[in-house]
Formats: structure tokens, C-alpha cells, sequence
């Protein structure tokens, strides 16, 4: 029968104690790699803000007030806004504007935006409304336009169109491509 000398003994130890420091060490680097991912993924989280309620006052007097189900906020060169589920409300000297839309990028200090995912644009006071998938323009002088099909009702007309482009908030509208108009006959008149 073979002994097993002291060296040996002692030299199994200190191969056990140097692994065992390895295995130590690799397991806690995963565990610091799992949680820098972790602060990362919580990081993007937090620059997402659930439930928006914004407020703004242009120099002209038009209020703006928007709300989204979630925003995020873009620091670069040129400030982006990107809403999820926006309901903007314009208020220019008491005539009401709303626009809805499933996505909203809005720029260059709230004055440009891009509208897409379903827009709804409804203007009360003028008996307006236009639907659209997308509507890019701007608030400030109140010029947008779309490629995209356009449904708009206005007082007792309908009109279908592909594509549309507006100037200085409806004062001049032009219907592109081919374009469906429908007159509807009021009740009172039609009996």
C-alpha cells in the first residue's frame, strides 16, 4: 500500500484554495455583469415617463397642453419628444384644436412634429375633423401634410382623398391625387 506524502497533501490544498478563488472570483464577476445589465436596462426605464401631462404657453398666447401615456425625452443636437398615446390639446385665442395620435415625435422646442399610428385632428368651432395613419408638419405656422390616405368631414361635406397638405391652420387645403366629395343633406332640409 502506497502513502500519500505531506507534499502532496499540501500541494492538493493550495491547488483547491488557488480554484476555489478562481471559481469565487469568475462567479462574482457574472453576478457584476447581471447587475451593471440590470442598471442599464433600469436606466433607459427611467428616461420613460408613464402618465405625461405637459403644459406650454407659446410667445404668440396659444396654449398647448399634451397627454401621453408615456415620454421620452432625447438630449441631442435637436430635442426630441416621443409620446405614446397623445391627446394634444391647442387652444389659439379660444378656438379649440385636438389631435390624437399612437405616436407623436415632437422637435425644436415643441414646434415640429411627426403624428403617426392613427391621427385624429378635431377642430369644434369650425366643425372639422381629419383622420389619417400619419401627419408631419408644424405649429407654429400651422403648415402639415400626409402621403397617406386622408378621411375629413367637414360641416356637411366628406371628402376622401390620398394625401393632403395644409397651410396656416386650414386657410389653404389641398386634397392630392384623386378625391371623393360627398355633400350630407341636413334633416330639416330633407323632409
Amino acid at each position: 500500500m502506497k502513502i500519500i506524502s505531506g507534499k502532496t497533501i499540501f500541494a492538493s490544498l493550495v491547488f483547491l484554495l488557488i480554484m476555489s478563488f478562481v471559481v469565487n472570483n469568475f462567479l462574482n464577476d457574472n453576478d457584476y455583469f447581471r447587475q451593471k445589465d440590470e442598471y442599464k436596462r433600469n436606466s433607459e426605464n427611467e428616461q420613460k415617463i408613464i402618465g405625461v401631462e405637459i403644459r406650454q404657453q407659446n410667445k404668440q398666447g396659444d396654449k398647448f397642453l399634451i397627454i401621453a401615456d408615456t415620454l421620452e425625452e432625447i438630449e441631442a443636437k435637436e430635442k426630441k419628444v416621443i409620446l405614446e398615446n397623445s391627446l394634444t390639446t391647442i387652444d389659439q385665442k379660444g378656438i379649440l384644436t385636438k389631435i390624437s395620435a399612437g405616436n407623436a415625435i415632437i422637435t425644436n422646442d415643441y414646434n415640429d412634429f411627426i403624428f403617426s399610428n392613427k391621427v385624429i385632428i378635431t377642430k369644434k368651432a369650425r366643425k372639422f375633423t381629419l383622420i389619417t395613419q400619419t401627419l408631419t408638419g408644424t405649429f407654429k405656422n400651422g403648415n402639415y401634410h400626409t402621403n397617406d390616405n386622408v378621411d375629413i368631414v367637414s360641416g356637411n361635406t366628406v371628402i376622401e382623398g390620398k394625401g393632403i397638405q395644409i397651410k396656416k391652420n386650414g386657410e389653404y387645403i389641398k386634397i392630392k391625387g384623386k378625391a371623393k366629395l360627398k355633400m350630407l343633406l341636413l334633416q330639416k332640409n330633407a323632409n
